[in-house]
């Protein structure tokens, strides 16, 4: 993955970057071959799984009993949507074989327009709407104990917080409290509208990392990226991983920025990724890749920039946790509370099974939040990454977050802890479809990955209308 490009428009609306004659046509012969049998291959396993052996899926049953729950989502919508997705993903793939020329125009157009921060906003409200119509009306165990504990936290201490989600809990409980005085609105609807508002924020972000991609390949990591099942948080999840995901968003997208410029400084990077952890410590599986970035800044001779940035971290939870023990949370709970410490050492309870059903299910779930990862086989054998500093953050950065999923147990369940495992689904598309963006040439690949990213799409739009079309609990 380059940094930002200088290519001109013009230039790169031939879609590839300058190569010497003959360089690199293994590589991309290669990875052709490796982008069309993953498109396939998962394309057959939608297809298998939602058409031809579906499981039956009922909204008012346990449908998490799905043993395929990252493969089979199509199973849900009656049979027209599923031919319709699949004749969607042909469609795509013929248009961008058969119209190259006018669809990389038609990018770099587009891209052109999303320098106006005018336009990313109005589509960032337009999808607001989007995400509040067709908001979810599931709730897991966890978000369905929220009215109660903020009931009694509000007449105790005015706000409800534990140390693993401090600032998430602390600004919903206060909100809530301040819209039910004012409207009467309850926990889950408080929830519902932060939710999808953070939504709003997440595409403007995202929007603007368009600019950090070659002017005619930025869709494919934009909608790359929002192709995962990930982005049913913004869709009106009543858990404590919205403004957590948007936070980690915005660590992603500064240290992006810090990287594509000689002249920025780092610790803004490192304040936004503690205020992520602050929203969740979950956030903290993505302290390593602050690190590398401490690298960087050492290499580019500022040493206290990167000491500022790493521990601006400890420092913002050190302070947090301090002022919330003033405010009826005390320290000691840390040790026998909070997940960090499991709880007073039980580790055995919060460590995955090893066992091959929990790690399937797992692997399913990491499907569907993050179906980029079907993608990472064929990028990281075809020898198309170059370890740019870009690379090696997002690898580093993804890593943390595939540990977390592959190490730290699921208390509710594959299908009902999903939201805990959301993160990955960030830094993993962005090393994945970035990568895959950032080939000198992507001809042989980008009628497939078309493909392929309609494929993720429906099957993350199938998994949206199965929570939507539940029965509210």
């Amino acid at each position: 993955m380059s940094s930002r490009t200088s290519t001109p428009d013009a230039q790169d609306a031939t879609d590839t970057v300058p190569v010497p004659a003959g360089a690199g046509i293994g590589r991309d012969r290669r990875a052709g071959m490796l982008v069309a049998l993953t498109a396939c291959g998962l394309g057959g396993l939608y297809l298998w799984r939602g058409v031809v052996a579906p499981v039956p899926l009922d909204p008012r049953g346990q449908i998490e009993a799905t043993a395929w729950l990252g493969l089979d989502r199509w199973a849900f919508v009656d049979q027209p949507w599923r031919w319709l997705f699949l004749e969607l993903a042909v469609v795509a793939g013929v248009s961008v074989a058969r119209w190259a020329d006018a669809c990389r125009r038609m990018a770099c157009t587009m891209r052109r327009a999303l320098e106006r921060p005018a336009a990313r906003l109005a589509l960032a409200a337009t999808s607001t709407v989007l995400f509040w119509g067709a908001s979810t009306n599931r709730e897991n165990l966890d978000g369905s104990l929220l009215q109660q504990k903020f009931t009694d936290a509000a007449a105790r201490t005015g706000a409800f917080v534990t140390h693993d989600e401090m600032l998430e809990l602390y600004l919903h409980s206060r909100l809530w409290i301040i819209l039910h005085a004012a409207w009467g609105w309850d926990v889950a609807q408080t929830y519902r509208a932060t939710s999808c508002l953070a939504g709003g924020v997440a595409v403007f972000l995202v929007l603007g990392l368009s600019r950090r991609f070659m002017p005619s390949r930025w869709p494919l990591v934009v909608a790359g990226l929002f192709a995962g099942g990930w982005v049913l948080v913004f869709f009106g999840d009543v858990e404590n991983y919205t403004l957590t995901n948007v936070a980690v968003l915005t660590y992603l997208t500064m240290a992006l920025r810090y990287l594509d410029d000689e002249h920025a400084r780092l610790w803004p990077a490192g304040f936004l990724l503690g205020i992520a952890a602050l929203c969740h410590l979950e956030a903290l599986v993505l302290a390593p890749s602050l690190l590398s970035l401490g690298g960087f800044a050492i290499r580019r001779r500022r040493p206290a920039d990167a000491a500022v940035a790493v521990l601006a971290v400890p420092a913002l939870l050190g302070a947090a946790v301090w002022w919330f023990n003033l405010h009826e949370l005390p320290i000691t709970d840390l040790a026998t509370h909070s997940q960090i410490s499991a709880q007073g050492g039980h580790f055995a309870r919060f460590i995955a099974p090893a066992n091959s059903q929990y790690m399937w299910l797992q692997l399913q779930m990491l499907l569907l939040l993050a179906p980029s990862l079907a993608l990472l086989p064929a990028l990281l054998s075809a020898g198309i990454l170059q370890m740019t500093p870009r690379v090696i953050f997002l690898a580093v950065a993804s890593a943390g977050a595939l540990l977390m999923v592959g190490l730290w147990r699921a208390q509710l369940g594959a299908y009902n802890d999903w939201n805990l495992y959301a993160v990955t689904a960030q830094p993993l598309g962005l090393f994945v479809f970035g990568g895959l963006a950032a080939q000198p040439s992507i001809r042989r690949q980008a009628a497939w990955l078309a493909a392929l990213v309609v494929l993720m799409i429906t099957q993350t739009a199938a998994w949206i209308a199965e929570h939507h079309a539940m029965l509210p609990s």
